[in-house]
């Protein structure tokens, strides 16, 4: 599923598990919102509840996901070239 070569997730793979966390947060939110309303026969408020209960927890899980996936960004700004004399750490192109 990682490139390798880059050492961070592809962005087909990223895309394919931030989109299946949002949908199983969603189905486990409105199953649970379901079963409780079945239970205290109040529909569809518990429902519609913990819907957006896994919606908000599968916003969560992406944000959480394309987090991890982006590049570090220590170490570098304004004052890289002074702590690594001029020069970069890469070859050039």
């Amino acid at each position: 599923m990682n490139d390798p070569s880059r050492g961070q997730p592809h962005g087909l793979s990223m895309a394919m598990r931030m989109s299946t966390d949002l949908v199983a947060a969603v189905f486990v939110g409105g199953g649970i919102g379901y079963l409780i309303d079945y239970w205290f026969n109040t529909k569809p408020w518990l429902t519609v509840i913990f819907f957006l209960f896994g919606l908000a927890a599968g916003f969560r899980n992406m944000y959480r996901s394309a987090m991890q996936g982006l590049p570090s960004q220590e170490g570098k700004g304004q004052g890289e070239s002074t702590r690594t004399g001029g020069h970069s750490e890469e070859p050039p192109r």
